[in-house]
């Protein structure tokens, strides 16, 4: 047999193969489109059914689906689709809408795989989040117009309680994000809680739906700006991934979810193909989801994201790391104990360890077993036992990072926009990263790599960073002003590991960060604000000077760089109107920094301006 009757065989096999695919109708298990009643016993009946099958489809006739949890719900009766042990199943929607209600979440795959959920849409009728348009600010109040039957609220003793669905909640003292009237994009240099406490002042009815609330606000908006007020914060994730592999995401929409859209955790390749947090324009919301977009802790194989567009998120857009796992104590040469982060550890792991002074990974150690450390009943740390002894420079408050669970970022196709709080891309990881073809209008920083070896613990050291081919479109207009850590970033890239170099010949803490052919289209100076990289390079890229908003950054200089070797600045075009040339450095020599001599640019050093931000 030839090759080409060889291909045609493989060919018509691989069609009967796929229409050979059973497809079980929800139907079949007693729920029925559009009727409002509860789905979640059918949907129960109908994974138990796909258990165990090879190749099936569940799929959802196009309409309307309710899902509530079980009144006083345990964990596994508040979850819409709650799958353990499942393989090569597809969940399709066929464009129907998933309507949840109360304390519930959306999803949790658990030691699945080859898992695929499609084209269908999630909200809450009554989501956790209330938002009010601003009427009057003035010294001694503000009044606020509230939806009351989208946002349903009572007042008790002069305080505001809003109302659910078998819950009752006041305004947290967490966030409370303007977004403009107009636009409804974040309001130009507005951060987290610009109105102060004020919802947790005094509040009285005026009527329609008006509540004044007694105190003076920090700034006075602008009649007509919406506020959003949270009732929760990092509650329940959406969709909660662990422990699998290769599960996609593709053509979703979630309007609302109680905490993250999407976490993943120690699963391998994971993939979000136009599946966004959104916000509901038809029901007249600036909000989403509570928390992230998507967020990734101690995954491996790739993280794709594309062709998604998140809007109204309470927190980035994604974050992709692993995690710095803080020793508390050695037992003995085999044993160390960490802190509840140990969770992420299993026997086999591979473990990098790694010194809290250099902050440079070291040896490699492999997992013999772990075991829970307990005060009582609570778990307050893990022992971890390894199958060699342990590198004789080991101390107590240095660290471990799980090298088995590290995953790459494939982030492409997709749109950042000034429509959610903080920052854009979050990823330390030491796979490779790719960046491109992506459109960021936002309001923080619009790609942040960090490295955190004393606040959020988020690992690791970068290896390799291509960011290609983006438009940067006036981002940062919500970034640092004062000089504190809870602003949203200090240029357009901000590349800020918390380790701080010490000298010019501290070896820096990430590697191979190229910057390139991208546009930046920006209002102010900071372009790039880098600590504590070896091989940085911006090249080819294109500089536009814009007028849509004023300067107001602390960082002035075009490029602000700590403890960097071999910078490369060169073949970029810059817009003759961004008259900016500084490149300040602190913890290196001039050497280290090669930019091109036609476009004028001075390196110097800072001096006197400390540069460590402090929350």
């Amino acid at each position: 047999m030839n090759l080409k009757k060889i291909g045609l065989l493989v060919a018509c096999l691989t069609v009967i193969q796929g229409y050979a695919q059973e497809v079980i109708q929800v139907t079949r298990f007693g729920t029925t489109p559009n009727l409002r009643t509860d789905a979640m016993p059918a949907v129960k009946r109908a994974l138990e059914y796909c258990k165990g099958k090879n190749g099936v489809t569940l799929s959802f006739p196009k309409g309307r689906y309710d899902f509530w949890p079980t009144r006083f719900a345990h964990h596994t009766d508040s979850i819409g689709f709650d799958m353990k042990k499942m393989n090569n199943l597809t969940i399709e929607g066929n464009g129907s809408e998933f309507i949840f209600h109360g304390w519930m979440q959306i999803a949790h795959i658990d030691s699945c795989s080859n898992i695929l959920f499609r084209d269908f849409s999630v909200d809450w009728d009554r989501p956790f989040i209330s938002q009010a348009v601003i009427l009057e600010s003035t010294d001694t109040y503000l009044d606020v117009k509230i939806d009351r039957e989208s946002y349903p609220y009572v007042i008790e003793n002069g305080k505001i309680f809003f109302l659910g669905e078998g819950w009752k909640l006041p305004v947290l003292n967490a966030y409370n994000n303007l977004f403009d009237k107009k636009t409804k994009e974040v309001v130009y240099n507005t951060w987290d809680r610009p109105l102060g406490n004020i919802f947790q002042q005094k509040a009285e009815e005026q009527g329609n739906g008006i509540v004044r609330f007694y105190g003076k606000t920090p700034i006075k908006p602008e009649p007509g700006t919406y506020v959003v007020l949270y009732h929760v914060l990092y509650a329940i994730d959406g969709f909660h991934i662990q422990d699998s592999k290769d599960v996609t995401l593709k053509d979703i929409t979630m309007y609302h979810t109680l905490s993250c859209g999407v976490l993943g955790e120690r699963t391998e390749n994971i993939t979000m193909d136009n599946a966004s947090t959104t916000i509901n324009d038809a029901k007249g919301r600036v909000f989403s989801v509570i928390a992230d977009a998507s967020h990734f802790t101690n995954c491996k194989g790739v993280i794709k994201v594309e062709n998604c567009t998140h809007t109204g998120q309470g927190d980035d857009f994604i974050n992709v790391h692993g995690r710095n796992i803080v020793i508390m104590d050695i037992p003995d040469n085999r044993t160390i104990d960490v802190k509840t982060d140990g969770r992420y550890v299993t026997k086999d792991d591979e473990i990098w360890f790694i010194n809290q002074q250099t902050a440079q990974r070291g040896e490699i150690g492999v997992i013999e077993s772990t075991s829970p450390i307990k005060k009582g009943s609570k778990v307050v740390g893990y022992r971890l036992t390894f199958t060699q002894p342990l590198p004789k420079n080991v101390q107590v408050n240095d660290f471990v990072e799980d090298k088995t669970w590290t995953a790459g970022l494939e982030l492409k196709n997709c749109r950042i926009l000034k429509r959610h709080r903080a920052r854009g891309i979050l990823v330390t990881t030491p796979k490779d990263v790719i960046i491109e073809n992506n459109y960021f209008r936002n309001a923080g920083t619009a790609i942040l790599i960090e490295g955190d070896l004393n606040f959020w613990h988020e690992s690791g050291a970068n290896n390799h960073v291509q960011i290609q081919n983006n438009v940067f479109d006036d981002c940062l207009t919500s970034g640092d002003a004062h000089g504190t850590r809870g602003e949203w970033g200090e240029a357009v890239i901000t590349i800020t590991p918390s380790h701080k170099p010490q000298n010019a010949k501290d070896e820096p803490f990430h590697k191979n960060i190229c910057i390139q052919n991208n546009v930046f289209k920006v209002f102010d100076a900071p372009l790039v604000r880098a600590r504590s990289v070896r091989n940085l390079s911006f090249i080819g890229n294109k500089v536009i000077k814009t007028y849509t908003y004023k300067p107001y950054t602390w960082q002035r200089s075009a490029f602000l760089l700590d403890g960097c070797r071999h910078v490369v600045i060169k073949d970029n075009v810059l817009d003759e109107n961004y008259t900016t040339r500084d490149i300040k450095i602190e913890h290196m020599n001039k050497s280290d920094v090669k930019a091109d001599r036609n476009q004028h640019f001075k390196i110097d050093f800072l001096k006197g301006v400390n540069t460590y931000l402090n929350w």
